[in-house]
């Protein structure tokens, strides 16, 4: 089976940093859209915000470069279409019933498996390019995280009781984002947040963090360019970006 076109190129590493700050550097001088950069191992991997990603041997660190030629409210999808082609994934290859955490996280039993970080760099007021990053704990068990994960994150060896071909995984994760990726820029961007919004569960209640303020309310869904609708106990209605806030938890 050949290649999907959003990996055109694969550059395969053993160390890094981060696959991130790899196919930043290929990105600025010019390597195309398609570029994947996987590694073995990652020694400062990372979030959203920064947030140190534990990256040991056996998981699935990649990074992604593309060129979008997108609007902005398209472009602000991504990070949940990227999310839900990880999702159709794990479903079509490995049979394993996920769910979405907005706006990034893929979820196994209500435990993160997987991740996903968007970084992007404007030239005037057009997108140069984006790099999609993927972290997903794969083959190796609950041990080998920080202790502080253990109770809210899982890896596809504690759910399937098996380690899985990560090659095969790779290719068919990239294939679902390729499909998705087209959908977007098709205009079907409706579409795709509305079977997100299947795999998110709502409404329901959560704590989020946006910038200084915690707010609490009952997530009803997401609006036309993924930002999450909030409803206050007051009865408002807030209309939260991605960029600027973080989940912490189910509603006290």
């Amino acid at each position: 089976m050949p290649l999907p076109t959003l990996a055109k190129r694969l550059v395969r590493l053993e160390e890094v940093s981060s696959t991130m700050d790899v196919a930043k550097q290929l990105a600025e001088v010019g390597w195309p859209e398609g570029t994947l950069v996987v590694a073995r191992t990652q020694t400062a991997g990372r979030g959203r915000f920064g947030r140190y990603w534990a990256s040991p041997e056996g998981g699935l660190w990649f990074s992604l470069i593309l060129r979008p030629k997108l609007e902005p409210e398209d472009f602000s999808k991504l990070p949940i279409v990227i999310a839900l082609a990880i999702a159709r994934a794990l479903e079509k290859h490995l049979g394993l019933e996920v769910g979405l955490k907005w706006p990034n996280d893929v979820l196994v039993r209500g435990k993160k498996v997987c991740g996903i970080l968007i970084e992007s760099t404007l030239y005037g007021r057009e997108i140069a390019y984006a790099i999609v990053g993927v972290g997903l704990n794969a083959n190796f068990g609950l041990e080998a995280l920080p202790e502080e994960l253990r109770g809210i994150a899982t890896t596809l060896r504690e759910e399937l009781g098996r380690d899985v071909d990560l090659e095969e995984l790779l290719m068919a994760i990239v294939r679902e984002i390729q499909d998705a990726y087209l959908a977007l820029q098709e205009g079907r961007g409706e579409e795709l947040l509305k079977e997100a919004e299947q795999l998110m569960g709502f409404p329901r209640g959560l704590r989020l963090l946006v910038g200084d303020e915690v707010l609490s309310g009952v997530a009803i869904g997401l609006a036309s360019d993924g930002s999450l609708l909030l409803k206050l106990p007051d009865g408002q209605v807030r209309q939260l970006h991605w960029a600027l806030a973080t989940v912490l938890g189910a509603q006290a």
